[in-house]
């Protein structure tokens, strides 16, 4: 394909299934787990924890952002997303600075225990 390999998801003759063929398979697994959770919740007498749908784009952007969290080099992650610009990755994975991720980068400064919140 285009001179690339390493697919995650092949067919059983090497070949990569389609993003199709990936999003039925994510499909058929979110389903036959809502099934199974719906019917032990109710057996349980309780709201059933139902899974949300799964795309492949899911995988992808959930695969993008754990390379941002690692503080992948954002020219590593252009390449591993196939974008043309490194600032195409940035401004699509930009939610990746989620409060957790500024607080944690804040603490490795050397500020006082109170800092005063910014009004």
């Amino acid at each position: 394909m285009g001179g690339r390999s390493g697919f995650i998801f092949n067919t059983k003759h090497g070949r990569p299934i389609m993003p199709a063929g990936v999003n039925s398979f994510l499909k058929n697994i979110v389903n036959a787990y809502n099934k199974k959770e719906s019917k032990l919740a109710e057996e349980e007498n309780r709201e059933p924890e139902l899974m949300t749908p799964i795309s492949s784009h899911t995988l992808r952007h959930t695969g993008c952002t754990r390379l941002g969290e690692n503080n992948v080099n954002p020219k590593v992650m252009q390449y591993v997303m196939g974008h043309s610009d490194a600032q195409i990755t940035m401004n699509v994975y930009n939610h990746i600075a989620e409060k957790s991720h500024v607080e944690n980068e804040m603490s490795k400064m050397n500020l006082p225990e109170t800092v005063p919140a910014v009004v």
